[in-house]
């Protein structure tokens, strides 16, 4: 065995035993819901099938799964999970969800034993080698859908060696976002066969823009009559370099526009205020700051123009399709590594430029002072969106193809 893969179980073991205590550790609303994570998920089994979903992100994607689901098979029984509290109030606007079990041997047990359910679909890159352990002990299919593994998880699961090959070689379907993925999980130890492309699930959960953009606008709490830049998802380092490109439009031009500023993370948002406090003279002390979680996508159904953080500091960039799929052109900095196959879908198009200092002061300055250069970008960024929809039904397809969906 593996020396990291047994450390990996033997921690994973204590953690269990010391974890009724954990809930005095956490924060207080997480503490009203800590049984859900030993385990004691509300309702009781069989369930067709559990479905996990990490984060608000993968939450809305894990909707529209479900949603292909139930037309494959109507009235089948769903129970789904997340990470944080906030993917977890998502996925309960769709149905009976709890917040995931720790991946300890005792957790893990405790909700297979209640739930029952009939099959597990992971979202994304969720590998928790302590559930599908328990799933295997129990006779229940697993699979990885809208599939994502970076080369750097890559790099850190192949430490845990053989055992965790052969657990994701037990892996009854991995159903990937792109190629890339496909290669990083054959090389994790994912079987061929049953490794495919479908893509990226998130593209049927992504949203279309305002049907009445001025009003919608003004429920925002914005102008509605004057166009709107969403600088999205910003990450520490990222709002000073965007504070500096503003600084360098034309006066008479900053004034048509309002700017939304959205941290990734509302806890950073002073910080972020404090890189552009010495750029207010220039515009800057107008920036609308939205400090609210999960309200990135209604900003960006009124937009005209968007940014992408998470792309001019090395974290590898945040989603750009969801201001694609509004008809919205995109902007991001040099670092897309986590987005790489998007943003080269977008490129492609002519919808996105990925743009750093002088360049990122450029093509601020051609988008907002350029209505027709504005709508031809987003128009391709809409279409080359719309041609990569129905992943959901490929996915749920190709499940039934190997008798996974509906479940026996």
């Amino acid at each position: 065995m593996n020396l990291l893969w047994g450390a990996y179980r033997l921690a994973t073991a204590g953690a269990g035993v010391i974890a009724p205590a954990a809930r005095f550790a956490v924060s207080a609303p997480e503490r009203a819901l800590w049984p859900e994570r030993l385990g004691q998920a509300g309702g009781s089994g069989p369930v067709d099938a559990w479905i996990h979903a990490a984060s608000l992100g993968e939450a809305v994607a894990a909707t529209a799964f479900a949603d292909a689901l139930e037309r494959r098979a109507p009235g089948a029984r769903l129970h789904f999970t997340a990470t944080t509290t906030s993917g977890r109030t998502r996925l309960q606007a769709r149905g009976p969800a709890s917040l995931a079990p720790l991946d300890s041997p005792q957790a893990a047990g405790r909700f297979l034993a209640r739930l029952k359910p009939r099959r597990l679909f992971l979202l994304e890159t969720e590998i928790w080698p302590q559930w599908l352990l328990g799933a295997r002990r129990a006779g229940i299919p697993a699979a990885a859908i809208s599939a994502r593994l970076s080369s750097r998880t890559l790099r850190r699961l192949a430490w845990l060696g053989r055992d965790l090959r052969q657990l994701v070689a037990g892996l009854e379907a991995v159903l990937c976002h792109g190629q890339e993925d496909r290669e990083r999980w054959l090389a994790l130890g994912a079987r061929p066969e049953r490794t495919v492309v479908t893509g990226n699930l998130k593209l049927d959960a992504l949203p279309a823009r305002a049907a009445y953009v001025g009003a919608r606008r003004q429920a925002l709490g914005l102008d509605r009559h004057r166009p709107v830049l969403v600088l999205g998802s910003l990450r520490p380092g990222e709002a000073g370099p965007l504070g500096v490109a503003w600084s360098t439009l034309k006066p008479g031009l900053r004034a048509e526009w309002q700017v939304v500023a959205v941290p990734r993370h509302p806890r950073t948002t002073e910080a972020l205020r404090a890189e552009v406090a010495p750029l207010e003279e220039q515009g800057t002390r107008e920036w609308k700051w939205e400090e609210r979680i999960g309200v990135l996508t209604d900003y960006y159904t009124v937009a005209d123009v968007a940014f992408v953080g998470g792309s001019l500091v090395p974290v590898g960039g945040h989603n750009p399709l969801e201001p694609a799929a509004c008809g919205v052109p995109v902007v991001m900095g040099p670092h897309i590594h986590a987005q790489r196959e998007s943003v080269l879908l977008l490129q492609r198009a002519g919808a996105l430029e990925c743009v750093e200092g002088a360049a990122l002061s450029a093509t601020l300055a051609l988008l907002l002072s350029d209505p027709s250069e504005r709508a031809r970008r987003g128009d391709a960024a809409r279409q080359a969106v719309d041609a990569m929809r129905g992943v959901a039904d490929r996915a749920v397809e190709q499940l039934a193809r190997w008798a996974l969906w509906p479940a026996a």
